[in-house]
């Protein structure tokens, strides 16, 4: 009898767990009106102010790959605050050469290949970053690296919620710099944009990698593919001050504590905004601002 119960138990938990589950899938993929222009700029133009209102906090965050987005977000955008912010960092970080390995990032005519050792406990897709910015082949010679031009690399990495955004990122340098067969890496593109619509389909948790998707779909030409669902799920977790956070909160407890979705799952925190996710917030509604 106590076997019959437990199994009754965990079936209503299973069917209870599928049930959210496709409710959260419905409305992550539902039918909306798209977003106009207007509101692509109201939520550009807050995220830039949460910005520059932690000017002096943002810039003792060196990662090189947030302030490429933030200039990228400043040419585009034509926006005198992104522009004084970038001059800002540039005179921190470039102009002494404190990131002189990652000038290429920022410079279409710099080059500046590190060795192996330098970087060898650099996160694994920062050395794919540096080897497609500098079009290294001797970097290439190192499997951890150069399998991640491998449009299936990211089956092997399941655990990584971020894989196939970060991969796209380096493909995408490899195509700047004219590294590479052009058309094997456009049907690499091709491939991981496949990818990330169908992880926009089936993962409705708004939080970093969210919006590091959408980015993506848009900044390497798939814009159409981006459903307005999902472009007004990105903006209605903008916070009133401008920002977004890695946090989605769903149940309200005590304290500013909520239940909420994670870059992993579930978890119990207070809700804060930060730079890595709102200058991708940024960089997404100055491309779409822009866009015809």
């Amino acid at each position: 009898m106590l076997v019959k119960k437990l199994i009754f138990l965990l079936s209503v938990i299973l069917f209870s767990l599928l049930t959210l589950y496709g409710v959260l899938i419905w409305n992550n993929n539902r039918d909306v009106a798209p977003v106009g222009k207007a509101e692509i700029r109201r939520s550009l133009n807050a995220g830039i102010d949460w910005l520059q209102a932690h000017r002096q906090t943002i810039l003792k965050d060196a990662n090189p790959v947030l302030w490429r987005m933030l200039q990228e977000s400043a040419r585009v955008s034509h926006d005198a605050r992104l522009q004084s912010l970038f001059k800002a960092y540039e005179a921190i970080y470039l102009e002494r050469r404190r990131l002189g390995m990652w000038r290429p990032l920022f410079y279409d005519n710099a080059w500046s290949p590190p060795r192996y050792e330098e970087i060898r406990n650099f996160p694994y897709y920062n050395k794919h970053f540096l080897y497609a910015l500098n079009c290294d082949r001797d970097l290439e010679q190192y499997p951890e690296i150069s399998e991640q031009n491998d449009p299936d690399f990211c089956d092997r990495h399941l655990l990584r919620p971020a894989c196939v955004t970060h991969q796209l990122m380096g493909i995408r340098m490899l195509q700047r710099k004219k590294c590479g067969d052009p058309k094997k890496l456009q049907q690499t593109v091709a491939v991981l944009q496949d990818r990330i619509v169908r992880q926009l389909f089936y993962d409705p948790r708004v939080v970093d990698v969210y919006l590091q998707r959408v980015l993506m779909l848009i900044e390497s030409g798939a814009a159409s593919r981006v459903k307005p669902v999902w472009l007004r799920r990105v903006i209605e977790a903008q916070s009133e001050a401008g920002g977004w956070s890695n946090f989605q909160p769903l149940l309200p407890l005590s304290g500013q504590q909520s239940l909420g979705f994670t870059q992993r799952g579930v978890g119990i925190r207070k809700r804060r905004d930060t730079f890595h996710a709102t200058v991708q917030g940024v960089l997404t509604m100055s491309l779409l601002s822009e866009s015809n």
